[in-house]
């Protein structure tokens, strides 16, 4: 791969271990800083939706810069993770000046690949993605050693990946090759129905996705802590079931590039939301004590969704840049990450109020809503 592969790569990887490191750092943060579950989980939401609904902006600004978009990205998550490493009363703003700057890799990033390989988009962007499934393993497994090293220790690290990540792509990115977007006929598109169904199942996907991906840890402390088992004592166990969704997640987005390229991105974006849904029914009934097999039940259930949920991603990537054109294409891309992302920070604080369910069927249920839209995304012309 060319130093700009690598450099896309290392930066989509970056971004997820930080969002995914982050909710298993809470129960360390909880554990030893002060601060209620309940608070943290509300300011990292906060800052989840800044980084979801930062991707708009940060799309307009990547169609002419997007080298210096994503730098002064990494140069923001740099500060708001120093901050939170050193004030620990401050890593709730902390979280949302982070989550600011992490807006930026995905429109701007996922836009400069679809430029660079426009006849392989679909394998690119899988490629692409294993870096980020490399990603999401490393960060909560990081996360996991603040027993040893302390919250702040674990922020420190993210803090300097961020500043070394961002030496790594200085003077990668190329300019963009074409004319000046025409941001207006970019917008345009959104209102065709092929879009409007794809940004349905995006942003539902998303949402599920988020769901699962920040509740979990949670969840799985209280099944752990009914057996007497301490937050320090969970940490490892918490760490392990993300990652094990992360790790089926690299050969399921591989598998995902070659079925686009044989089948097309349509089928696979609908076949994945299914797999989806089984895979959280499955973590839901172990959860819920529902079918034997407790963590192990949890651990077949969290390969099957980060299987499919990680696959569905260069789908639904590689749909929105068929149906667009290269012009403008990475205000398309920011207008489709705000939606996915700002909206999916939405569902940790909806599973958390509708405490008169379980969390675990909120979850399910949140899963099964991207099923629909899913399919009308495929069927779309």
């Amino acid at each position: 791969m060319k130093r700009l592969d690598w450099y896309l790569a290392v930066n989509h990887g970056y971004t997820h271990a930080v969002l995914l490191g982050i909710p298993v750092l809470i129960l360390g943060l909880v554990a030893t800083d002060g601060w209620s579950r309940a608070e943290l989980v509300g300011w990292f939401a906060l800052g989840g939706m800044v980084y979801g609904f930062g991707a708009f902006p940060a799309g307009w600004l990547a169609v002419k810069r997007p080298g210096e978009t994503m730098t002064g990205g990494l140069a923001l998550a740099a500060i708001g993770l120093g901050l939170a490493a050193t004030s620990p009363e401050q890593t709730g703003p902390a979280l949302v000046v982070c989550g600011a700057g992490l807006a930026a890799y995905h429109p701007a990033g996922i836009a400069v690949l679809a430029e660079i390989y426009p006849d392989g988009t679909g394998r690119a962007l899988a490629r692409n993605g294993v870096g980020g499934n490399v990603g999401q393993v490393a960060g909560p497994l990081l996360a996991a050693t603040w027993p040893w090293v302390g919250p702040q220790g674990v922020l420190w690290v993210f803090a300097v990946a961020a500043v070394a990540t961002l030496l790594l792509g200085l003077g990668t990115i190329p300019a963009p090759a074409g004319p000046p977007a025409r941001g207006r006929t970019a917008l345009l598109a959104l209102l065709t129905l092929p879009v409007v169904a794809l940004q349905s199942a995006s942003m539902l996907n998303g949402f599920a996705f988020r769901a699962v991906m920040v509740i979990t840890p949670l969840e799985v402390e209280d099944f752990l802590a009914a057996l007497g088992t301490t937050p320090e004592g969970a940490a490892p166990t918490v760490a392990l079931l993300i990652t094990v969704a992360t790790v089926a997640g690299i050969p399921g987005t591989l598998a995902a590039g070659r079925a686009i390229e044989q089948h097309g991105a349509g089928p696979v974006i609908f076949v994945s939301a299914l797999g989806v849904l089984a895979g959280v029914a499955l973590l839901a009934a172990a959860l819920t004590e529902a079918l034997p097999g407790n963590l192990w039940l949890a651990a077949v259930g969290m390969a099957i969704f980060g299987a499919f949920s990680y696959g569905s991603q260069p789908a639904l990537n590689t749909r929105l840049a068929e149906l667009t054109d290269a012009d403008g294409r990475a205000v398309l891309f920011g207008f489709t990450f705000a939606l996915r992302f700002g909206l999916s920070f939405g569902a940790p604080l909806l599973v958390l109020a509708l405490v008169q369910w379980q969390a675990t069927q909120v979850m399910a249920v949140l899963c099964a809503l991207a099923v629909l839209p899913s399919l009308w995304a495929w069927k779309q012309r």
